[in-house]
């Protein structure tokens, strides 16, 4: 599983996620810082990258807007800005959630101190 944190995810965390052999790249390292969110989706989902962000907006694309139904997304909610306890946690939740990751094609996970909750994309209804 391939990650792709956003330009306002911490260095510190990229660097201790990648010393734990998880594979992430790093939206100012790979050429797309600034770009838009949208554009930053579109690469996560075109390379199959989960994206790690704490912009809401990316939850936002993915469940009501532009790229509904496409793209996966952590989106870390933390109140207490603690590195240690943000990559234990990511790390606990891609082993807790490894199934739900390798086959749905679209969610948003929120990530906090006290808990984690997935939003699935409901298919939409035909009329």
């Amino acid at each position: 599983m391939r990650l792709l944190a956003d330009e306002n995810i911490h260095l510190d965390i990229v660097k201790k996620l990648r010393k734990a052999h998880i594979e992430v790249l790093y939206v100012p390292e790979i050429g797309l810082a600034g770009c838009s969110d949208r554009a930053i989706l579109e690469d996560a989902v075109k390379n199959d990258l989960i994206l790690i962000s704490g912009d809401k907006d990316f939850g936002g694309l993915i469940e009501f807007g532009a790229l509904w139904g496409r793209g996966k997304v952590i989106l870390l909610r933390y109140r207490i800005i603690d590195i240690n306890r943000i990559v234990l946690d990511i790390k606990q939740v891609l082993n807790c959630e490894a199934e739900l990751i390798a086959h749905e094609k679209s969610f948003v996970l929120v990530l906090s101190e006290s808990e984690y909750r997935i939003h699935r994309t409901k298919p939409q209804k035909r009329t």
